[in-house]
């Protein structure tokens, strides 16, 4: 902790307050943006997998979680681009839709995507353990519980989802 306040308090020093907003806004229009996608494709895919298959078991989650995670990096992955070149670029000062401009003009639209292969393989595995033991998770207290599809059921989902994510199950 002390050595975030260091980093923190050095960066307003060496180059004002306004250097810990750098790439705020890019930062974020792609949390809303990935966290939309990732969220909105899961739904939607798993009612297709059980409409083609049947009552989706935990590997068909983890495929269709894998594959909501990938795809949300893959479309809001220029952004990032955009907000890392923002933050680490003290030399961009005509805006976010001048600095896409320049990238397109001096990489082509590939610069756009750049670590995107990383990127859409941790999402994967994130939004795959995290959403199928959501889901698994609201099956089971559905299952053992009295609860119904409703705020109790999904709160407790959503602590457990939260447990194994911070203890990186």
């Amino acid at each position: 902790m002390y050595a975030y306040t260091q980093v923190g308090i050095n960066l307003v020093k060496n180059e004002g307050l306004r250097a810990l907003y750098m790439g705020l806004t890019p930062g974020l229009v792609r949390s809303v943006f990935y966290g939309g996608l990732r969220l909105g494709l899961y739904e939607p895919s798993l009612r297709l997998s059980e409409m083609a298959l049947g009552s989706p078991n935990i590997f068909t989650k983890i495929v269709i979680g894998a594959f909501s995670g990938a795809l949300a990096t893959a479309v809001t992955n220029p952004v990032e681009v955009l907000k890392v070149r923002m933050q680490m670029e003290r030399l961009i000062t005509k805006g976010q839709l001048q600095e896409l401009r320049k990238m397109a003009a001096d990489e082509g639209l590939t610069g756009f995507w750049k670590g995107a292969g990383p990127e859409m393989t941790r999402a994967a595995v994130f939004t795959a353990s995290q959403l199928a033991t959501y889901d698994e998770t609201k099956r089971l207290v559905m299952r053992w519980t009295s609860l119904e599809n409703g705020f109790y059921l999904h709160l407790i989902a959503y602590a457990a989802t939260r447990v194994q994510t911070c203890w990186k199950l």
